[in-house]
């Protein structure tokens, strides 16, 4: 494993391959360094070398790193990308600029907001159990479908799709997994506007090529980029 400004280069350099082959033009997918147990020096050494966009599971662990302060200083964004708690979802909006997890409560709350004065989220991803896992968060391919054919208001809050497959599925499964959800983001986006609707996050560090060669714009990286992640929290 070499130093985290090496790894980086190279998850940048694969990102981008894949990205200008599916694409068929130049660019790059956002690249989401997932900082979840890492301490602030190695978060850091990951900024120092161009990480743009850090993404924390636990709020109470990001509230302890301190790592919104990195916003003025690094001009980085904050992603929220772990399981939501409805009595967390005040506390989240304030501090993050984006929620990646987002699930149909905080939706709903959001679309009956008129006053948003305290509340820095502004993009939001809905959350997609792509491998329909009992034990894991979000609502699944068909469920958003049936969402979307209803024309639930809070839909409109949403920025784009994160989705979650099953650990153990193999490359062809997820590879069908990805092409559903990809599917799905297409057809959210025509329907409720490109422009509101443009983020697709799928992909981790084992498997962001194939990801962006099914539409991924944007991979969650972190074992990648810091190497092996501490059994513990920090």
């Amino acid at each position: 494993m070499g130093s985290i400004a090496d790894c980086l280069a190279d998850v940048r350099e694969r990102a981008c391959a894949s990205y200008r082959r599916a694409a068929g033009q130049p660019g790059e997918p956002h690249i989401v360094c997932v900082t979840k147990t890492q301490p602030l020096s190695r978060i850091l050494e990951a900024l120092d070398a161009g990480v743009t966009e850090i993404g924390e599971n636990y709020l109470q662990e990001a509230m302890r790193k301190d790592v919104f302060a990195l916003r003025e200083s690094h001009g980085v964004t904050v992603r929220y990308i772990g399981r939501l708690q409805s009595n967390k979802y005040n506390p989240i909006l304030r501090v993050f600029d984006a929620v990646d997890s987002a699930d149909p409560g905080i939706l709903e709350r959001l679309h009956g907001t008129q006053d948003r004065g305290v509340q820095r989220a502004c993009t939001f991803l809905l959350e997609v159990n792509a491998g329909e896992e009992t034990q894991k968060g979000g609502l699944t391919v068909p469920q958003i479908r049936e969402l979307a054919a209803a024309s639930i208001p809070w839909l409109q809050e949403v920025s784009g799709l994160m989705a979650v497959v099953p650990v153990q599925a193999t490359m062809q499964e997820r590879a069908v997994l990805y092409e559903s959800v990809s599917d799905l983001f297409h057809d959210l986006a025509r329907d409720l506007g490109s422009t509101r609707v443009r983020l697709l996050s799928m992909g981790t560090s084992d498997d962001f090529e194939l990801a962006i060669e099914h539409g991924s714009n944007m991979i969650r990286v972190g074992t990648g980029i810091f190497g092996s992640r501490s059994p513990s929290r920090v």
